[in-house]
């Protein structure tokens, strides 16, 4: 399949390179020259195990490419990915103006059918937006090609992330058109052999998944620190407690382990973006 990858940060690279292991032609398109063309001699932006060997691979296989103008993979490709930053304010509001500029810019340039993929994480209404950006862009250019959004947010581990995405434990895609999840279907099926792991559903629904996912970890890592100032207090051993709590299955043992708290890029992020979905929707939580 060809696809095309907009946005050549931790998500577009690994997505765009991870499907052209698989075989796919990829085109990774992003507005940074000088990233293109240190990414075309091999030099990455982000440091991944193993990701910099795969990438020079399929350069050398011509499976994967690196330009700055979309249509240099649009003009070819039935899946195009938005994977650009949505940087967040004060407040956890995302900033959706380079996903809605990609969208504008798909809208002005595409001439034929498309699948458009939300990869970037983003809040819960964004496909509609973008949805409403390419028609409106189409409508200007006097088209009518078909198009359909989708929602596919990426849960990878820095550090783990070629591994999380060729062996993936779920692959969450919403649609509300069945073309749109048969393409999505053939294009992770090779990711999918031993058993289906594809969970589809409405596309509101894949984009809250990512920040439910991740508050809802940064929670665990949360709870087990208080739990351990409590057993600080009361001298019970937090450790012993923390297994004595995760042998019961629908707990578990992952990220029950007291320490810092939690940081990184995305659970912050994710979790003020959650609170201010609330708060934006008249929900006090």
């Amino acid at each position: 399949m060809n696809l095309t990858v907009v946005g050549t940060g931790y998500v577009g690279l690994v997505t765009g390179t991870c499907f052209a292991e698989m075989g796919n032609k990829v085109t990774c398109i992003d507005i940074d020259k000088e990233k293109i063309e240190n990414l075309k001699k091999g030099v990455l932006p982000i440091y991944e195990p193993g990701l910099e060997q795969m990438v020079s691979k399929n350069v050398d296989s011509n499976t994967l490419n690196f330009s700055t103008e979309l249509n240099d993979g649009l003009a070819t490709s039935q899946v195009v990915f938005i994977a650009v930053g949505t940087p967040m304010g004060e407040d956890g509001s995302a900033d959706l103006q380079y996903v809605l500029s990609v969208a504008r810019e798909i809208g002005q340039k595409m001439t034929r059918p498309l699948v458009v993929v939300d990869k970037s994480t983003v809040p819960v209404g964004t496909g509609d937006k973008v949805r409403a950006v390419i028609d409106e862009e189409l409508k200007k250019r006097g088209l009518d090609l078909e198009f359909h959004v989708v929602s596919n947010p990426e849960f990878l581990k820095e550090g783990a992330a070629i591994d999380d995405f060729m062996k993936p434990d779920r692959i969450v895609v919403g649609a509300d058109h069945k073309q749109a999840f048969q393409a999505m279907r053939d294009l992770y099926a090779p990711f999918t052999h031993n058993h289906d792991r594809m969970i589809e559903m409405d596309i509101r629904s894949a984009e809250m998944t990512k920040y439910v996912a991740n508050a809802m970890l940064a929670t665990k890592i949360s709870f087990m620190n208080e739990v351990a100032n409590i057993c600080e207090l009361v001298d019970a051993d937090v450790n012993q407690v923390r297994i004595g709590i995760g042998s019961d299955t629908r707990i578990g043992y992952s990220f029950i382990y007291p320490g810092s708290g939690y940081g990184g890029s995305c659970f912050p992020k994710d979790v003020k973006a959650l609170k201010h979905i609330a708060d934006e929707n008249g929900y006090k939580a």
